[in-house]
């Protein structure tokens, strides 16, 4: 029998890629809200899940895994034959990895220290620097569709989101690369599924 999926989830936050992820898998799972709004997050039957007290946070059955990243790494993992992931012998788990874990190590400070304005400089800064990031990324999506070309991968859920998000929000410039990639995400089925599922929660808090 297999384990039941459970993400403790908030609307329009890092729990938004879990959601996706799951979308794509095709597999039964269930969605806790927490209300970050109302601190649920710090509540002691949550830190029993996630002493972090942050979500995105995924049971499976009797294991608890968190931080979107991992969470969608071990998604792919769990469930192979969704093919969100290359083989572990595959040439391409290279890239996918270093992407995997580039976009939640390096693209999210870049954006948020050019964003909050720090002063912070490319020698101090173990990203590098926002315009070398930015670069870095434009260069990896060019080829298209995706990061390693024609197969989608966990690691385009972590880097799509933040690319999604940075671009509507103005955090990153609307280069033409972004655009198609952005595209190619926003045809997604699972995506579509998961932006429609987020809204019906964001109205149910609104109630």
């Amino acid at each position: 029998m297999a384990r039941p999926l459970t993400l403790y989830y908030a609307p329009f936050s890092r729990a938004s890629r879990g959601l996706w992820m799951l979308e794509e898998l095709d597999e039964p799972y269930a969605l806790r809200l927490i209300d970050i709004r109302k601190g649920e997050q710090k509540r002691p039957e949550f830190l029993a899940i996630n002493p972090a007290g942050k979500v995105p946070a995924l049971r499976d059955g009797d294991r608890t895994v968190a931080e979107s990243a991992a969470i969608c790494a071990y998604l792919a993992d769990r469930f192979p034959d969704a093919k969100l992931a290359p083989a572990a012998d595959a040439p391409e788990r290279a890239a996918y990895l270093t992407w995997l874990f580039y976009a939640a190590s390096n693209i999210e400070p870049a954006v948020m220290a050019r964003a909050n304005k720090w002063d912070v400089s490319a020698y101090q800064a173990s990203w590098g620097g926002y315009e070398s990031v930015i670069d870095n990324i434009a260069g990896a999506v060019r080829r298209g569709p995706y990061l390693l070309g024609p197969q989608f991968t966990a690691a385009d859920v972590i880097l799509g989101s933040m690319v999604r998000f940075g671009v509507s929000a103005k955090l990153i410039p609307n280069r033409p690369e972004f655009t198609a990639y952005i595209a190619h995400l926003e045809a997604r089925p699972a995506l579509q599924r998961a932006i429609k599922i987020e809204a019906e929660y964001v109205a149910q808090l609104k109630t």
